[in-house]
């Protein structure tokens, strides 16, 4: 039989615990934008945008930090020895594809001492697409006499957005 004295969880007020929900709203949201993401272009530009460092400003992009990367986008790079424009004598693309966070590349990339251990300039083209939308970003990482390199984005915003 129930006791009817026994109220420590019946009668009670439980309370909510608002961490939870907050975890769990956020967790919402991030797959709001997952899922909306094919069927809302301005949310797969400014996931593309996240992947080439062209957010508008560092607060943007951390707060798409948390977003998952995507491997739907085709991201590719190519490093070039010479500027854009300068006649290359062998005609070679050398296109190269990357899983995600194609600026990875030059930031963090296992391969990257094989591009900068020269310590010449480097020129670096980055891009990416995602159902017909194209992102593409030009830097050159221009060597310094004192080591290391400085970073400089050389192109204008190349989107067919």
């Amino acid at each position: 039989m129930v006791d009817s004295n026994d109220t420590s969880l019946s009668n009670n007020k439980q309370q909510r615990d608002w961490g939870f929900s907050c975890i769990v709203a956020f967790i919402g949201l991030i797959a709001v934008w997952l899922l909306l993401m094919p069927w809302i272009p301005g949310i797969a530009k400014h996931s593309l945008q996240r992947f080439h460092l062209r957010t508008p400003s560092f607060s943007v992009w951390a707060a798409q930090f948390p977003i998952p990367s995507m491997y739907n986008f085709a991201n590719q790079y190519k490093v070039e020895q010479y500027p854009p424009g300068f006649v290359m004598m062998i005609l070679d693309e050398n296109w190269r594809y990357a899983n995600h966070f194609p600026a990875r590349v030059i930031t963090f990339f296992a391969g990257r001492y094989d591009f900068l251990s020269s310590q010449q300039d480097r020129w670096f083209t980055l891009k990416s697409s995602y159902r017909g939308q194209v992102l593409e970003s030009k830097f050159h990482l221009e060597a310094q006499a004192e080591g290391g390199y400085q970073l400089i984005r050389i192109d204008e915003v190349e989107e067919s957005l």
